[in-house]
This record gives C-alpha cells, structure tokens and sequence, in this order.
C-alpha cells in the first residue's frame, strides 16, 4: 500500500488560541514540538496578555475573519492553520477571506477546520426554527467554501456533546438540587482530546489525512442527560433529580442567556430528532494512541471544582 507523504509544519497559527480547544491544542504543540513556531489569535486584549504569559515564545495576535487585511497578515510565512469559528458566525462573510489570503501566501500545508454537523444530514431536515448562524445551517456552506478552495483542508467534525458542558450545567444542581437539561442523546468529548487530536495531526507526516472529514467522538458515551444525571450522582455521592422540561430549562437558563435559552432549546431537541445518525467510532483512540477521556472519568477528575459552581462556559454567554 503506498504512503501519500505530507510535511510537517514548520508555523502553525491557531484561532480561538485562548478556547478550550485551542489552549489544549497550543499547550501540545509547545510540549511536543517546542521548534514550531505559533501564532495564537485572541478577541480581546485580557486574553492575549494571559496568551503571552503562558506561551512567551509565540506570536500572539489579534485577527477577524472578517477583515481580510488583518487574516492576510495572521497568516504570512504560515505553513499549518487551525480554524474554528464561533457560534453565531456567517460564514460566508468569513471563510472566504480565509481562503483568499492563504491563497496570496500560498504557503500552507495543511488547514485544519473544525466542524460540527451531522454528516450528510440533507438540508431539509433542518428546521425553520434554526436559521443563519447556527450550526447546522453555518457549518455546511464553510465546507462548501473550504472544498471548492483546493486547499489542504483536514476536517474535524465534532459528532459530540462537549464534556465540559457540564461547568453550565452543575449549575441546575448547586442551586436547585435538580440537574435541568433537555433530554436528548449524543456522543461526548473532552475538547482537551479535541485538541491533542489537532496536533497529532499537525505532526503526522501522514497525507492520507489531507481532504479527509473525521467525526470524533470518544468511543465509550452515546448517553441521554438522565444517564449523565445517574453518573453525577454516583461520583457526587448524592442524588440528584433530574429535569428535561422545556419549562425547567427556559426558567433556569433563560435568566443567564436570555432569548438565545430557547434557540438552544430548539437546537437540542433537533440533536434529538436525527440521533439515531451518530455512530461511535475509535478515530481519537487511534489517532491518541490511547483511551480518550469518559464522562464518568472527567467528572471525577473535576468533581471538587463542579461543586465551587464558578466556572462557566462561553457559548452561554448572552448576545447582543
């Protein structure tokens, strides 16, 4: 069987660098290839300082996906990028200038873009209630952009429920003694792995993974939020009720995130019509070398601080 050879990057920029995919993918980065040169990009100007102090070696950088002059400096002498976007974005206001300036450089190896989409889901199962901005209608059109670019595109689609969730979530539980979620099922990751599976990627000299579309998830936890409430319990030590209620949710998170509590409310219980599409799979085993992390397992890792309620989660925050 032939090996299709890629080269390793020698810079890698990496956007939302202060997030909880990429600090874990820049903190692997440095550890494990201290001789790549990074380009971190944050927002504000709090979290390029705290960037600074905890990778002194690295370019830390403000750019705006929609600003193509600042995305055309971002990436000069840039051979590795790691995109991802926030809830919320257009992209097709963004990914286009991505594509144009990467292009201009023309020095790229590989692009990795992180995704989150049921795969080959047909836009007609996509309810009116999910409009532009969401996942579901966003996430497509970037693909299109980025596959009609030619470039080296490496997808990371996130077939999952992010684990550390539950920092918004225990909040149901410290203040009402009751875990209020909607129900639904789906898969689960830690963005930690997330990240590692990002820069293994980066440093394979494997070409086979240039135009791939790999949907991760951790192998173990297909699971409805009663079953997360059970797990809690257990590791807590203490029983917890638990609520999926559309009247439970809207009354508890509807005072943290305003309007957007019922927009999320629309797009869990979407997860929850097409579930039956995820499939666990061993991609982050294989590519980790190792177990990725479980539910039951970062609960227990985290269940001292879970109970200090004073960590959050930045999707939730309300918009303008």
């Amino acid at each position: 069987m032939s090996f299709v050879m890629k080269k390793i990057p020698k810079s890698i920029l990496i956007f939302g660098a202060a997030g909880h995919i990429g600090r874990p993918l820049a903190e692997f980065l440095t550890r494990e290839a201290p001789e790549i040169q990074l380009s971190l990009v944050a927002r504000n100007e709090e979290k390029r300082q705290d960037l600074r102090q905890a990778f002194p070696k690295a370019r830390v950088i403000t750019a705006d996906y929609e600003d193509l002059s600042s995305l055309s400096a971002a990436v000069k002498d840039v051979e590795g990028v790691f995109a991802i976007t926030s809830g919320g974005t257009r992209e097709e206001a963004t990914m286009p200038n991505l594509v144009t300036a990467l292009k201009e450089e023309n020095k790229v190896i590989q692009v990795i873009r992180m995704l989150g989409v049921f795969p080959e889901l047909p836009p007609n199962r996509i309810p009116s209630t999910l409009g532009p901005g969401s996942l579901p209608v966003e996430h497509p059109i970037a693909k299109r952009i980025l596959d009609e670019s030619g470039l080296p595109i490496t997808y990371l689609n996130c077939g999952a429920s992010f684990i550390d969730n539950l920092w918004l979530q225990i909040r149901s539980v410290l203040a009402k003694k009751t875990f209020i979620w909607p129900e639904h099922r789906v898969p689960f990751m830690d963005p930690r792995d997330i990240g590692e599976v990002a820069g293994r990627l980066f440093l394979s000299d494997n070409g086979k993974h240039i135009g791939a579309f790999h949907t991760m998830n951790n192998g173990r936890d297909w699971l409805r939020f009663s079953e997360i409430t059970e797990i809690l319990s257990d590791v807590l030590k203490q029983p917890i009720p638990y609520d999926g209620s559309y009247e439970g949710f809207i009354g508890f998170y509807g005072r943290k995130m305003g309007p957007r509590a019922n927009v999320m409310w629309n797009f869990f219980k979407f997860e929850e019509a097409n579930e039956e599409i995820w499939a666990l799979n061993n991609f982050v085993e294989r590519t980790l070398g190792r177990k990725p992390t479980t539910v039951r397992g970062w609960i227990e890792e985290h269940k001292h601080e879970l109970l200090k309620g004073q960590k959050d989660v930045a999707w939730a925050a309300p918009r303008n």
